[in-house]
């Protein structure tokens, strides 16, 4: 029994194109942004990416499935009372829409609707007479509709609220402008409003049945889709894991990364090789070492068939790295069981802060890559013993400019109260190393004014125990 009401919905009356609006790139705050709108007057072109001189961060935005973005002007006054402080901003185009529309809204808009934009009174399409659009996606807003507003945690607030607008992919071509008419043309997915996609992304997700009836729908763009995808193999992982089985690596090369932290490269075994997919950032794997012991160490980088794990040699061993570093040797076989993700942040920051000490660098390599990738904005700070305790560095070469060493030899310190306390607006921070580093992490982000879903921490185990740390705590 599906948790909400999936009667088939009508089609609306047609209404008004009120506005069409375009951007260009440019940096606001910290990020690279297409999302001030601004109205064009008279015509402009819908090409099958999307209006003529509009531009996109195309690492989130923009493409076949994400052309156009509709959002209802209704929506503005709620906004503005729920945010005062925020009033001014809450206009149109401040949500990043190219066309402001009202009485389309997400509960009577659904996936697969044809949609024809152009003169009242007329079915032509093409040229002067307007375009067809076809409805892709629900937005999926992310961190920057917090900047665009100020007010942290906007964007999962306008999925709860089912007040994100909608993505287009052109059908046809062709010249629109404020004023035409829009009107839906054709319903293929009566069942499927952007709200009711909105619960099942965000809320119910645990109904496999539904998961699988969304994944068929071939008008559902791919960004929607994968969600489910991907619920249905956590699914099946999930069911696996019961029986829970171990996947023979073998050793492929071992390198010491720095006097004391070993890198190991674990290739999957050809006779159980698991299919190469993508790990997600800040993972573990539980790894059973010949010599019977069971430990779980960061994976640095890699995927399922190749990965990176860093080893610190602990002082105090109980047979976890110390056999690692002095018998365990390319070529030999070891066991892998789960790989599961230990923090996982919930993508709104603005800004990240990374304080690290020794291995726990290892914890976030492959996070500030995919960071660095997408054109977010990060700082490392790193307390080391000496210059040649830095672990990674060629996996760090692309971003070296973001990157704070701390180095105990010179006597450097690490103030950790000013890092935080002068940290950009709506920052996170993320803290991995020995406890001590933890508490003066945790303890320096509240006096700061951070909140506790601005705080994420990964402490070290006996096996995996970090080097001497000197912070100084203002």
């Amino acid at each position: 029994m599906p948790s909400i009401d999936l009667t088939p919905i009508p089609v609306p009356s047609p209404t008004t194109l009120q506005e069409t609006r375009t951007s260009k790139l440019k940096k606001f705050g910290t990020v690279l942004s297409g999302i001030d709108k601004r109205p064009i007057q008279g015509p402009v072109y819908v090409s099958f990416m999307g209006l003529t001189d509009d531009e996109h961060d195309l690492t989130f935005h923009g493409g076949i499935d994400k052309a156009i973005h509709q959002y209802n002007h209704s929506h503005y006054p709620f906004w503005q009372s729920l945010y005062p402080e925020a009033a001014t901003r809450f206009v149109a185009g401040g949500f990043c829409e190219n066309l402001v529309v009202e009485e389309l809204n997400e509960d009577n808009i659904c996936v697969g609707d044809l949609v024809r934009i152009g003169p009242k009174d007329s079915t032509l399409t093409g040229g002067d007479n307007g375009c067809v659009l076809e409805v892709s996606l629900p937005r999926q807003p992310c961190f920057k509709l917090n900047q665009r507003f100020g007010v942290k945690n906007l964007a999962p607030k306008t999925h709860a609220e089912n007040k994100t607008g909608w993505y287009y992919r052109v059908k046809e071509q062709g010249y629109i402008s404020a004023g035409m008419e829009i009107r839906v043309i054709h319903r293929c997915q009566p069942r499927w409003s952007i709200a009711r996609l909105h619960h099942y992304v965000h809320r119910d997700k645990v109904d496999l049945d539904i998961a699988k009836e969304l994944v068929a729908i071939d008008v559902l763009g791919d960004e929607c889709k994968d969600v489910f995808k991907k619920r249905l193999q956590d699914a099946e992982n999930k069911a696996a894991q019961r029986n829970q089985t171990w996947t023979n690596y073998r050793v492929h090369a071992k390198t010491m990364e720095t006097p004391r932290i070993v890198r190991l490269d674990l290739q999957a075994c050809s006779i159980d090789r698991p299919e190469n997919t993508t790990i997600p950032v800040g993972s573990y794997a539980l790894v059973k070492l010949p010599n019977g012991l069971k430990r779980s160490y960061s994976i640095v980088t890699g995927n399922t068939s190749l990965f990176t794990l860093g080893i610190a040699l602990d002082d105090n061993s109980k047979g976890g790295s110390s056999y690692i570093h002095t018998t365990l040797n390319p070529g030999t076989n070891v066991r892998i069981g789960d790989i599961n993700r230990s923090i996982k942040s919930n993508g709104m920051a603005s800004h990240h802060i990374f304080i690290f000490g020794g291995i726990g660098i290892t914890a976030f390599v492959s996070t500030m890559q995919k960071l660095h990738k997408i054109n977010q904005t990060f700082g490392l700070h790193y307390a080391v013993r000496s210059a040649d305790e830095v672990a990674f560095k060629s996996l760090m070469s692309e971003f070296k400019d973001d990157i704070h060493i701390y180095d105990k030899s010179k006597s450097e310190r690490m103030d950790i109260s000013q890092i935080l306390h002068g940290r950009i607006w709506n920052s996170h921070v993320f803290a991995c190393g020995p406890d001590r580093m933890i508490s003066a992490v945790v303890s320096a982000a509240k006096d700061s004014g951070m909140a506790d879903d601005e705080i994420y921490y990964e402490n070290f185990s006996t096996e995996t125990a970090g080097d001497p740390f000197t912070a100084s705590v203002s």
